[in-house]
């Protein structure tokens, strides 16, 4: 078993405070990468899917500095889940954490687990199986080849994957037809213009709303519907062109970057 010592500081800043802790472990190969238990995913399973989500360490937390969510503006960074829920224990974080030291470090074996699990999860499942890479990173798996110089989608061509992002220049370009992206709006003017040019292209675009309850959720903004994204994480169901409405959760109910619609 390959470990190291990794000794890092997180400095996360909100709302003028600073919080600074010690997360001092010792890296090693995680034995599962893929999580089930997220209260949307379960969701999910009513739904007739079980899902695979991927929790990372987000942008540059991590030991090598390496930018794992590039495009994310700073209100994105305020308010990211990674903190949020389950992920504010620090034996979550550091669990995301080292598999983003994986990640970085043993790429390839990295990515052979991958295929493993889902492989696994495929043989368990079948087409009743959904996976999500990205739960707290913005990685282009498409342009990551695994094996036989194809990506985990072509691999897998009835297995669903999904995925949000910030990066608008992935949504431009042809995916794996089992590979499912909605674009991440932020404060940044633009991508409000990315959104519109997405929705009227038939794409899905997610927005965070300053709601309480998902019933508050506005019937439509910007000319366009919008749907329940918190009723579950199963994106590819939601249609096309439709605006995935998010309640603000976490820190981000105290948004005040415009990262979160005021309504």
């Amino acid at each position: 078993m390959h470990r190291k010592n990794i000794y890092i500081i997180f400095v996360i800043k909100s709302n003028n405070t600073v919080i600074m802790f010690d997360l001092s472990y010792k890296y090693k190969r995680p034995t599962t990468l893929f999580g089930t238990q997220n209260a949307k995913t379960i969701k999910g399973e009513k739904l007739g899917y079980t899902t695979f989500i991927l929790y990372m360490s987000p942008e540059k937390q991590n030991t090598s500095g390496k930018n794992l969510c590039a495009h994310a503006s700073e209100g994105c960074k305020a308010a990211c889940l990674f903190t949020a829920g389950r992920g504010a224990f620090s034996n979550v974080m550091t669990g995301r954490l080292n598999k983003t030291e994986y990640f970085l470090r043993e790429k390839a074996l990295f990515l052979e687990q991958v295929y493993n699990e889902v492989a696994k999860g495929y043989k368990k499942h079948g087409k009743a199986l959904a996976v999500r890479l990205n739960g707290t990173s913005d990685i282009p798996y498409e342009n990551i080849k695994i094996k036989d110089d194809k990506n985990i989608m072509e691999l897998f061509p009835d297995v669903q994957f999904y995925d949000y992002t910030k990066d608008f220049s992935r949504m431009l370009k042809s995916q794996a037809p089992n590979y499912h992206l909605t674009y991440s709006v932020d404060e940044r003017p633009v991508t409000r213009i990315n959104a519109i040019t997405a929705l009227g292209s038939g794409l899905n675009v997610a927005m965070v709303f300053n709601v309480k309850d998902e019933s508050e959720l506005p019937a439509e903004y910007m000319g366009f519907p919008v749907i329940n994204g918190d009723e579950h994480d199963l994106t590819f169901l939601h249609g096309n062109g439709v605006i995935v409405g998010l309640k603000a959760k976490g820190k981000a109910r105290k948004d005040n970057s415009g990262f979160v619609i005021q309504l």
